[in-house]
């Protein structure tokens, strides 16, 4: 019941996108997250590597140059969330540039974000055959999970995981949460926890992880353990609202209505917080100051989406 209640103010949207609301943690041009079935894959947006190394050895220093600048600015449109302008700035240096590895990762993950997955995934194989470096497989094994080539992408994963390369990947908590997505997916929930533990063993800050782990112990009725994981995941990430949503209806549900309505009113105030954000928060607010005891007894309405 709680679950039911809760989707009536948490999103059920495409893309979470880091630096939206401002408050979010994650470092911007480094990450994205697709969100389907509500389940979030993780993925990576690599920063071009200095000097062009990538970029066509025939090409002249002027064209480099103009070519990397497209890269940049085609990485910049899909870290705002805009992948189709990402891909139109892509269209100009594709043609000459066919064995740039970044510019196949960039359209790929565009891709991605636009709901093309077999788009995607040609595009990813290619930057991995290219350049077969850990974030290229975390990359090719989102594009196999959203095609629900499971077997695929779990062996991608593991090949990420033991690339050696200098220096060593730094996020190896996204290819553990992308197995426990796939464990997940395959209906085997144990192996998914344990999985989302052991990508918050890398990094406890992982924010997908952890909201992933706090509602795996909600669905146990382990609610202490619970809280303990949506306290956490707000603090990774003070701008999001789902982490707020659930500890307010645990304090209400707990008695405590009061501490339930000052956490919404201390997330309202929030600065650069996102307006969609505000709306929801305003309306689990008025859904908490008119509601009895437990909350789950309200009747669901879906007029606060």
């Amino acid at each position: 019941m709680l679950q039911s209640i809760l989707l009536r103010f948490l999103p059920r949207a495409s893309i979470f996108l880091p630096g939206r609301p401002k408050n979010y943690s994650l470092p911007r041009a480094t990450e994205l997250f697709q969100r389907q079935k509500h389940l979030l894959v993780a993925f990576s947006i690599a920063v071009l590597p200095y000097g062009c190394q990538t970029l066509n050895n025939s090409s002249s220093g002027h064209d480099m140059a103009e070519t990397a600048t497209v890269i940049d600015v085609a990485r910049a449109f899909l870290d705002d969330g805009r992948p189709d302008k990402a891909l139109f700035e892509l269209r100009s240096v594709i043609d000459q540039n066919p064995k740039n590895p970044m510019i196949h990762s960039i359209t790929g993950l565009s891709q991605l974000a636009l709901k093309n997955p077999r788009k995607a995934v040609q595009s990813l194989e290619m930057a991995w055959k290219l350049d077969p470096i850990a974030q290229h497989a975390l990359n090719l094994s989102s594009a196999y999970i959203e095609t629900k080539q499971y077997d695929r992408a779990q062996k991608m994963i593991l090949t990420g995981i033991a690339v050696k390369e200098t220096p060593p990947y730094k996020n190896k908590e996204r290819f553990y949460h992308n197995l426990g997505v796939i464990a997940e997916l395959k209906g085997s929930r144990n192996a998914a926890e344990k999985a989302y533990l052991r990508a918050l063993e890398e990094n406890p800050v992982f924010y997908i992880s952890r909201v992933k782990v706090a509602s795996m112990m909600e669905e146990k009725h382990k609610l202490e353990a619970a809280k303990m994981h949506w306290e956490l995941a707000r603090t990774s990430c003070s701008g999001c609202f789902e982490p707020v949503a659930h500890l307010a209806v645990y304090y209400h549900n707990k008695g405590d209505s009061a501490k339930a309505v000052k956490l919404i009113e201390d997330y309202s105030r929030i600065e650069g917080l996102n307006p969609a954000e505000s709306k929801k928060a305003a309306s689990l607010k008025t859904v908490l100051a008119n509601s009895p005891s437990k909350l789950a007894e309200l009747p669901n309405n879906d007029s606060t989406h």
